[in-house]
């Protein structure tokens, strides 16, 4: 649906969000025609309904909905790039969902029993998506009063960029507070997923913004559910001598002995200021390099047998084919004043670069 707006920082334009994204439209009759694209933040405009009489002569097909492909039954949208690999983001908590690099491999785990948003069923909050990239905000777990890993994985988001035949590769969505979301916590927030996907390479991108009046504090991950053949020929390393919350222990605290993390039975630990960059290995050989920006901890989370069992979103064997590594900042909330801005990164790649 287009939205027009008020830039606050510069009165003398509009700011018209479409299915393509945001752009910068003169205010006067026919502004549309001389558009160029929107840089500034969002956090910056407001939404407006009266346009004093001005026709910005803006087309009637700028309504349309940019979620026009599904996964598994979830609206969303998919990025490409020159080498044939792929990525698709959900409407849903703009949650990247799957990621095929150019082998034809699927790296992103995902749950063929898994709830979520669908066009037959718009209920909000929808229930979680088990797989792919949830993005854990305001809070991590069930470690504060909130819903587990807060609201925005099970609310809808909106397109602030979307791809496009010149920029295939490339989207960032966005959610607001709104009536709903204060009702859950009372903070008025501006949040934002952008992905990447480069040769080889998938870049997400979370941005926290304090756009209320008060100071407020939270925590998040990037909850990354990773495909993997048979987890008991998967090794996580760079974790060594590094100290951890185990959560299957209540959260008593460990450092890690072993030079690599293996998996056996459950496993549910946080990590606490490791390296920036680990690898995952797969029957001795290197599968992923895993890298983190302004994320202070890391999950390694796989719910083993048992647990897989009792999951009624997740298949009882399927504990066998994920792992989680998450970027994450959990043992120190991130606090925010008005007006600032927090941003993290996790940048998944198959050759380390």
């Amino acid at each position: 649906m287009t939205k027009i707006y008020e830039y606050t920082q510069q009165p003398h334009f509009w700011i018209v969000h479409d299915e393509q994204g945001y752009w910068q439209v003169p205010a006067r009759d026919n502004g549309w025609q001389d558009r160029s694209p929107f840089v500034g933040h969002a956090v910056n405009l407001r939404e407006v309904a009266d346009l004093g009489g001005i026709d910005l002569g803006i087309p009637e097909g700028s309504t349309a909905d940019p979620f026009t492909e599904e996964f598994q039954s979830l609206p969303g949208l998919s990025l490409s790039n020159a080498q044939g690999e792929s990525a698709f983001v959900t409407r849903q908590g703009a949650q990247v969902v799957s990621w095929k690099t150019a082998d034809g491999r699927e790296r992103m785990y995902m749950s063929a029993s898994t709830g979520g948003m669908t066009r037959a069923n718009e209920a909000v909050p929808a229930a979680a998506i088990r797989g792919g990239v949830p993005v854990c905000f305001p809070q991590f777990s069930d470690r504060g009063p909130m819903m587990k890993h807060g609201f925005v994985r099970s609310f809808p988001w909106q397109v602030a960029a979307a791809p496009s035949a010149q920029s295939p590769s490339v989207a960032t969505f966005f959610i607001e507070d709104d009536a709903q979301t204060l009702q859950i916590w009372p903070h008025s927030f501006h949040a934002e997923v952008g992905v990447v996907l480069d040769a080889g390479r998938l870049v997400i991108t979370l941005t926290a913004t304090n756009r209320g009046e008060t100071t407020f504090s939270f925590t998040a991950a990037l909850h990354t559910y990773f495909r993997v053949d048979d987890i008991r020929q998967v090794e996580l390393q760079g974790l060594q001598q590094v100290r951890y919350q185990d959560a299957t222990a209540n959260c008593v605290e460990v450092v890690q002995q072993d030079a690599s993390v293996t998996i056996a039975a459950e496993l549910d630990r946080v990590y606490m200021s490791p390296p920036k960059k680990l690898v995952l290995l797969e029957n001795g050989q290197p599968s992923l390099h895993i890298e983190q920006v302004g994320f202070e901890d890391t999950v390694v989370w796989n719910p083993g047998p048992v647990k897989a069992a009792a999951l009624p979103d997740f298949p009882d064997e399927d504990w066998l084919r994920m792992l989680c590594v998450e970027a994450a900042n959990i043992i120190t909330p991130v606090t925010l004043a008005p007006g600032q801005t927090w941003t993290g990164s996790q940048i998944l790649s198959i050759q380390g670069r």
